[in-house]
């Protein structure tokens, strides 16, 4: 069976647990709101989605309703986000590739910046709509339910490594293709694994984060060219 590795004699881990990203939900919708650009999108997004991660790894040894609500409350706003943030990245990404000559630039920036703003407003929706009340409530709940998985201790290795084996069998799959979903559901995967190590092993997360993020990035920028490129494809089809 695969165990934990040891953590080195100087490693010194800053732990964000699940109380911190559930606060730090409400902060970045603050920011949010009077300004939707695209550092704020990303901010809350990620915020969101650490939340529903470890919330998703909770629900396999604690039952209680409290977990999948959570997850369900910052549904819509992190969908909203998710479609915003897509159209903030393709833009960023033409201009990076193309000269502002480029036909194909010029053709991709119109359609994306067409769709941007009706999406921005959506989001904004979505985000005054967000019950903050009901979100703290389940905060402190959450806050109650998360001892019963310490950190560090057996209960969080396995959930763990439950994530890992995880993104372990979503790269077998990917290195038998060169498709782009399988190579997204990977950096999902990873993410997942990521999130929950930051919230149930802090010593270990403080030795690997680095290179998982590292990981992380470059996966997401495999995706984010391929979501670019994609339109541009069938933009140059007659």
């Amino acid at each position: 069976m695969a165990t934990v590795a040891p953590i080195s004699a100087g490693a010194h881990a800053e732990h964000r647990d699940l109380s911190f990203w559930m606060d730090r939900v409400l902060k970045e919708l603050e920011n949010f709101r009077p300004s939707p650009d695209a550092d704020t999108v990303h901010d809350l997004r990620v915020a969101i989605r650490r939340c529903r991660s470890v919330a998703a790894a909770m629900e396999e040894v604690d039952p209680d309703p409290a977990w999948p609500a959570m997850r369900k409350a910052a549904r819509k706003l992190f969908r909203s986000l998710g479609a915003l943030r897509d159209a903030q990245v393709r833009n960023e990404w033409v201009k990076k590739l193309a000269a502002e000559t480029d036909s194909v630039r010029a053709h991709l920036q119109a359609t994306f910046e067409t769709s941007e703003p009706q999406l921005r407003e959506q989001a904004l929706r979505v985000a005054h709509k967000f019950d903050q009340k009901a979100w703290k409530r389940l905060a402190r709940t959450l806050r109650q339910r998360s001892r019963f998985v310490p950190p560090g201790s057996l209960a969080a290795e396995c959930l763990a490594l439950e994530r890992f084996e995880s993104a372990k069998e979503l790269h077998a799959k990917a290195l038998r293709t060169e498709k782009p979903k399988p190579w997204h559901a990977l950096r999902i995967g990873l993410k997942r694994f990521r999130y929950t190590v930051e919230s149930l092993l802090p010593e270990q997360y403080a030795v690997w984060s680095e290179n998982l993020k590292r990981v992380q990035d470059l996966l997401g920028e495999v995706h984010d060219l391929v979501e670019t490129l994609a339109p541009g494809h069938r933009a140059r089809t007659p």
